[in-house]
């Protein structure tokens, strides 16, 4: 699984919502949230821009020294 992969699950579960429920959120399939999670495929950045946006989430792309740096979108 992928470093992303893996803060898309961890998210999505947090958030109590099923893959069918973010592939519809984000207008792909299942199969691709699938992909995306267990990092079999490459999401394009329009598509890492709407998931992030369907679950409320806001990440930095750039050098972070730990990873990836993700924080919770404030609504």
């Amino acid at each position: 699984m992928s470093e992303i992969g893996l803060i898309i699950a961890k998210e999505r579960i947090k958030k109590n919502m099923s893959k069918h429920r973010l592939a519809q959120l984000v207008g792909c399939t299942t199969r691709a949230i699938e992909y995306w999670e267990n990092g079999k495929r490459n999401m394009s950045l329009d598509n890492a821009s709407k998931v992030f946006k369907a679950l409320e989430i806001v990440a930095k792309i750039g050098y972070v020294k730990e990873g990836f740096q993700i924080a919770e979108k404030n609504m």
